[in-house]
């Protein structure tokens, strides 16, 4: 049995040359040896400088052990200094690393324990420059990184044979690399391989949007140049025309403005664009998890709806990056909180706190429930009494919203829109709109439901307490309405079916423009006279959470 093997509390540092196959054809196998030995002699100069151990190595790879995990922090990040610095001599030499914290098992010459795995698995899926931590090590080391050196959140990510999930972070170290292609775990790598189908689709529709861009449009006022599917278009609401498309992520679907920045949810590769307005350029590309499916801004911070595990993250407006997720369904005793089926999970801000709701599958049943967060306090409440989450009645929810001083939750499989108490979250009443409401707002004193199923937007108008019928008024739009948006001086209406903007004057009711955009549009959201649309590939928006 080894002596020298730390006990105990261990950290673990996996290391790995990324391409070396490559760097053995370009340098010949005399000069990657050279190479290889100075990676060699770094590594084992930093883990002896920081108090680790060598547990194994094998090729261009290292296994080491450290006693403390800031130890092993510092012995990474001057490793990748060192490594950059030798790199500059004119062979660049890539390495990816991974640390791990746990109390592992000490074996004959080794250590035993799912902690090396997880270890390895962690090292495996970054690239190369890369230092990824697993949440275990970074819950040790944020309040004490080295000098020059941040902690950026990945998000929850999926590793190969571990059941469970894993909050991965990212060091940023000053000098250094810090942007790189999203982790290679398992949910990423499913995504790609679905966007590697979607390839020869997108490419057709990029073709179409160049079409587009010759100058389609049609409608009084309407007009537009076309968006290329994973972008953002941007509409001039003074003259009903797309001046500008954005390529943000994969699979965008909700879009939000507020704090000097637009937030545009990426479900596909689970990151959020922040897009500064005055640039128009995204500035940062912010990790946050399984398919988030809506944003809202609050309290100086975008919130963030996460369908594949019922939570919130949030980000700070002055930080870009997101923090620790909250269940946004609050106390769960007697219900297994499961990821939130299709349409995802609804976010909105109102009366001073969050407002939350999705549906979970159980017993065939599509299930309802939504929740009442502080966003100061990060505490969830759910509201069960309010929604009959237990029943059986195929009660499914596709959005929320918030105005008039009540909630509004747009139920799919009912074609109805619920009204709730803000103060105590009971339920008011049932409107009847039309055929599978998808999307719900409020503003010009009236509640806007867009209908999927029939081409249509209801217009609720509510006078007087819940004893006195809603007025209901249809007014036809686009194909397959998705989202609908209230801003400036008119109501916007996304129609998926056909690619189009419909703008309703609420003065009126009546289409007053149709404003053509892309392929597939999914939401829109209203700031400073322009109108933001997330526009998707064909078939982005049927992936399941």
């Amino acid at each position: 049995m080894r002596d020298d093997l730390p006990r105990g509390t261990v950290t673990f540092l996996f290391t790995d040359i990324e391409g070396s196959t490559r760097l053995l054809h370009e340098l010949g196998a005399e000069r990657y040896a050279e190479v290889l030995g100075e990676h060699q002699r770094i590594l084992r100069s930093v883990f002896d400088a920081h108090g680790g151990r060598e547990v194994d190595t094998q090729g261009d790879s290292f296994f080491a052990a450290f006693p403390r995990a800031k130890d092993a922090v510092a012995a990474a990040v001057d490793a990748q200094r060192q490594l950059a610095a030798y790199s500059a001599g004119g062979v660049e030499v890539k390495v990816r690393m991974g640390l791990h914290t746990g109390e592992p098992v000490v074996g004959d010459d080794r250590y035993v324990g799912m902690g090396v795995h997880k270890a390895a698995r962690i090292g495996a899926v970054g690239h190369g420059g890369q230092v990824l931590l697993s949440r275990s090590t970074r819950e040790l080391v944020e309040d004490d990184l080295p000098d020059g050196v941040a902690l950026r959140d990945l998000g929850e990510r999926r590793l190969k044979d571990l059941e469970r999930p894993e909050q991965l972070a990212q060091l940023e170290v000053a000098g250094l690399p810090s942007e790189f292609s999203p982790v290679r775990t398992q949910d990423v790598e499913a995504r790609r391989r679905r966007r590697v189908r979607l390839g020869v689709l997108a490419a057709f529709a990029v073709v179409v949007a160049a079409a587009v861009a010759l100058g389609l449009g049609f409608g009084r006022g309407g007009g537009g140049t076309g968006v290329a599917p994973n972008s953002v278009g941007i509409v001039d609401a003074a003259s009903n025309r797309v001046v500008e498309s954005i390529p943000v992520g994969i699979g965008p679907r909700s879009v939000a403005v507020g704090g000097g920045a637009v937030f545009v949810a990426n479900t596909a590769d689970g990151t959020v664009s922040r897009i500064d307005p005055a640039t128009r350029q995204v500035v940062r590309t912010i990790a946050v998890g399984d398919f988030p499916s809506d944003v809202a801004v609050a309290d100086g911070a975008a919130w963030v709806a996460l369908g594949g595990n019922a939570q919130l993250r949030r980000i700070p407006l002055d930080q870009n990056e997101a923090e620790n997720a909250i269940s946004a369904l609050g106390p769960t005793e007697g219900f297994v909180v499961q990821p939130c089926s299709r349409p995802w999970a609804s976010v909105v801000a109102g009366g001073g706190v969050l407002w939350f709701a999705c549906n979970n599958d159980n017993n065939s049943y599509p299930l309802a429930d939504a929740s009442r967060v502080d966003p100061r306090a990060g505490e969830a409440v759910r509201l069960e009494d309010a929604l009959v989450s237990s029943s059986p009645l195929g009660v499914a929810f596709s959005d929320i919203a918030f105005g008039e001083g009540e909630v509004w939750l747009a139920n799919l499989s009912g074609d109805a829109v619920i009204q709730l108490d803000a103060r105590t979250g009971l339920r008011v009443r049932d409107v009847a709109v039309g055929a599978r409401p998808e999307a719900i707002a409020v503003g010009f004193g009236s509640v806007w439901v867009a209908n999927a199923g029939d081409g249509s937007v209801s217009r609720i108008t509510i006078e007087g307490g819940p004893e006195r019928p809603a007025d209901v008024r249809a007014i036809p739009v686009g194909r397959e309405p998705a989202d609908v948006a209230v801003g400036g001086d008119a109501v916007w209406v996304v129609n998926r079916g056909d690619g189009t903007l419909s703008r309703i004057d609420p003065k009126t009711s009546e289409v007053v423009a149709t404003v053509r955009v892309g392929s597939r549009l999914e939401r829109a959201a209203v700031g400073d006279g322009l109108v933001w649309v997330t526009v998707q590939a064909e078939e982005a928006g049927d992936a399941e959470p």
